[in-house]
């Protein structure tokens, strides 16, 4: 007779399959968009001002620790250069706010990738702009995304970062690789991304040793209807861009409970959409809370964070949202990009002090796996090492730093 498959493990073998098959597909898509477009350039230099592209597609947090070296770059190429930003969707209020170009182009990254007709007409936009150089400062680069912007700018200075391969297999990189006429070479050493930041600087000789600090101009908070500035709160930041990053929200919720205990202040819940049920349960265990979560812009977002008391986070944009606008974080934070992008590093100065890191680095020898987990773990929920992380360790951090003078509840 013939044993039945137990459910978990037939479940396991079928979820495996299925995300192999849907990863083969996703390549093979990248590669028919890429093909059906391929068309060797030539180089056009553009007549009278120098312009240049910058392309940064990548998450809100990327551009904020980036945004001190683009500001930095842009007073480099000096006021004889027209310099456009292709920015991420996402952010681009932000960017236009941030004087690190003199001309913005929202790029909506999802029909980059899936709709053909957006992607030619990104394609003729680019390659009509007349660059005569174009710079893609990203170490994680993308076939699909800068890389093939890169190409279709038909610049006659292709500039990049030979960067890492998490998101670049060989055979992508030996196509995209020859669509720069410079790429830098990276130091495969951990470090922060604002220090990549200087070498990639330092490569194209940009006169800076330390660490451009980040900074954003963020708009005042546009409405007030709930009184929100009228009280001391607290920002409560519970979503992430992968389930396997997002500490539990119940956890999250005990915090903001202790913190709202011992400070008064208001509770608020950020997030987009998709954390929408997240928040609303972490809400739920939160008297006088409020929930903003998906209900805000992106300027708006940044906002609310530029005047809290404290941002209690995932490692995600909100920690680096907070320590650009000045106000404190307590980021709940796994060990797969650890030093990469928190904790900060001390030649960061006053900034890197506003980042509070809480793990288990000192417990976990596969700490910087790069997101390659081999410890086991369920899909769709948090890796070990933040899984490992209990309220007690985040309790000790939130301590110490609600004793800060400047944290103080009667200041």
């Amino acid at each position: 007779m013939r044993q039945a498959v137990p459910a978990p493990f037939e479940r396991g073998v079928f979820s495996r399959l299925e995300e192999t098959l849907r990863y083969y597909h996703r390549r093979g898509v990248r590669w028919g968009r890429v093909l059906s477009e391929f068309r060797p350039g030539t180089a056009r230099p553009a007549p009278g001002m120098r312009r240049v592209l910058v392309i940064r597609l990548d998450a809100i947090g990327d551009f904020v620790l980036w945004s001190g070296a683009a500001r930095a770059l842009r007073e480099w190429l000096g006021p004889d250069t027209h310099v456009t930003l292709a920015a991420n969707a996402a952010w681009a209020d932000l960017a236009r706010d941030a004087d690190v170009a003199d001309e913005v182009w929202p790029v909506r990254r999802g029909a980059l990738e899936t709709d053909g007709r957006y992607r030619a007409s990104m394609r003729a936009r680019v390659s009509g702009g007349r660059f005569s150089i174009a710079i893609n400062p990203r170490f994680t680069r993308e076939m699909l995304f800068g890389d093939s912007m890169i190409r279709w700018s038909r610049a006659k200075e292709r500039i990049g970062m030979q960067g890492e391969s998490v998101l670049l297999p060989p055979r992508e990189r030996q196509w995209a690789d020859g669509w720069y006429t410079t790429l830098y070479p990276t130091a495969h050493k951990f470090m922060h991304e604002a220090e990549r930041h200087v070498d990639f600087l330092q490569a194209m000789g940009v006169p800076v040793t330390n660490p451009p600090r980040p900074y954003l101009r963020v708009p005042r908070l546009p409405f007030d209807s709930d009184g929100l500035l009228a009280n001391k709160y607290f920002v409560v930041f519970v979503g992430a861009s992968l389930p396997e990053h997002r500490w539990p929200a119940a956890r999250f919720g005990e915090v903001a409970r202790a913190i709202q205990q011992r400070t008064q202040w208001q509770p608020v819940l950020l997030g987009d959409v998709a954390d929408q049920a997240l928040t609303a349960s972490v809400a739920a265990m939160l008297p006088n809370a409020l929930n903003l979560a998906g209900v805000t812009s992106v300027p708006v977002f940044a906002s609310v964070i530029q005047h809290a008391k404290l941002v209690l986070t995932n490692d995600t944009s909100a920690v680096h949202l907070a320590a650009a606008t000045g106000v404190h974080a307590v980021c709940i934070a796994g060990g797969w990009h650890w030093d990469r992008f928190v904790p900060y590093p001390a030649s960061l100065g006053e900034v890197a002090e506003r980042v509070h890191a809480v793990s288990m680095m000192e417990e976990m020898p596969c700490f910087k796996c790069n997101g390659y987990c081999t410890l086991p773990h369920r899909a769709g929920e948090p890796r070990p090492c933040l899984e490992r992380v209990n309220v007690a360790r985040a309790m000790a951090t939130v301590d110490e730093v609600l004793s800060l003078p400047e944290l103080q509840t009667d200041g």
